[in-house]
């Protein structure tokens, strides 16, 4: 079974066959060195309310916008 991951820049997809939060790797559509995010995580952040998210939310990188939801404790990582 593939995981998808998203790059933390332009959204384009990468698929691996196995899971992780993220993987770093350069990204074959926008050329950008950096994290993809693991579908899953792309979905907890979409679910965080308009309300708690920061004005710049929009302009902000994926990887950006989880660093931020998990320090503000928006968003808690669990173990598998």
């Amino acid at each position: 079974m593939s995981e998808t991951y998203l790059c933390a820049n332009c959204r384009a997809t990468a698929t691996r066959e196995f899971a992780v939060r993220s993987v770093i790797r350069t990204c074959d559509e926008c050329g950008r060195n950096g994290r993809f995010l693991h579908t899953s995580l792309v979905d907890s952040l979409e679910s965080i309310p308009e309300s708690d998210r920061p004005e710049e939310w929009e302009t902000m990188a994926l990887d950006e916008r989880f660093q931020d939801a998990l320090k503000r404790g928006l968003i808690q990582l669990t173990r598998s």
